[in-house]
This record gives structure tokens, C-alpha cells and sequence, in this order.
């Protein structure tokens, strides 16, 4: 992906971002855009965000409006995290130390973990991070609200 795409994505949904905020009348709140169209783009909004709480429903439909935003405007298809003060980041952070911390419990006793229920996006999270960790495996199973990563050891 050129420079010229993450430019001219970034600008997007920097103009988006600024119209709703200035919709919302939020003016002590500032932005920062960061990453590849092709992986995901990061947007993590920081300040005093009180028409913007903090809740993943309410982020998620203001993430694919987002989306839907610079779509129509630049044609590119791009994930876009949405951040209110960091808190995805650091829910990520604490998955990936949860996630390599039970890994070697499963490496360990060759026994199979099975996780709560969570979001497509913090499983992909769990996926993502053990990819290459040696020895063991996930999948994940159930449908809807029920679906939760399994971690279990590579010759099972």
C-alpha cells in the first residue's frame, strides 16, 4: 500500500471524525490516525468524550459508519479500530498476555483450554498471537454471542 493511500485515507477519516465532533460540539477532544489500510487503521480518540462513551456497541456502529464514509469517497475497503482513550489497546495488551500465559499452561499439562465467549475481534487477537507459538493450536467454535477461542496442544 502506497503512502498516497494511507494519506489519502487518514484524510478521510480525519474530515469525518472532525464534522462529527464538531456536530457532537466536542471541542477539547483530539485524534490520532495511525496504521495500513491494508491490516487496519487506528483511531484513537482522546479528551473529555461525553457524547462518545466508551461502550463497543455504540463504537462498532460508529466504526462502520466510518468506514462507509471513506469508502464512498476514496473506494478503498479498510478496517478501522475505533479507540476512546486507549481502551482497545489495552484490552489488547492484557489478551495477548492472557493468551500466551495459557498457551503454556496448555503446552505444559497437554491439556485443552476452552475461553469465554468474546468479540470476532479480540479472538482474532488470541489467533493472531499464537500463530507461531510452538506446540500448540486454536480454533474457535460456537455461534453468535457463544463463540470463544479453543487453545489445545498440536498433537491432539
Amino acid at each position: 500500500m502506497t503512502t498516497t493511500v494511507v494519506e489519502k485515507v487518514s484524510k478521510e477519516i480525519e474530515s469525518f471524525l472532525r464534522e462529527l465532533l464538531n456536530v457532537l460540539e466536542e471541542e477539547e477532544v483530539a485524534f490520532a490516525v495511525e496504521g495500513d489500510p491494508m491490516e487496519e487503521i487506528y483511531v484513537n480518540l482522546t479528551g473529555n468524550l461525553f457524547s462518545l462513551p466508551e461502550e463497543r456497541p455504540i463504537l462498532n456502529a460508529l466504526e462502520h459508519l466510518v468506514q462507509i464514509a471513506v469508502h464512498r469517497k476514496t473506494g478503498i475497503d479498510c478496517a478501522i479500530v475505533l479507540d476512546v482513550n486507549g481502551a482497545v489497546k489495552k484490552r489488547r495488551a492484557e489478551l495477548i498476555k492472557f493468551a500466551l500465559g495459557a498457551a503454556e499452561s496448555v503446552r505444559r499439562e497437554h491439556k485443552r483450554v476452552r475461553l469465554n465467549p468474546m468479540p470476532a475481534r479480540e479472538r482474532r487477537t488470541i489467533h493472531i498471537t499464537l500463530t507461531n507459538f510452538p506446540g500448540v493450536k486454536t480454533y474457535s467454535i460456537g455461534e453468535g454471542d457463544e463463540r470463544r477461542v479453543v487453545i489445545e496442544p498440536e498433537d491432539a
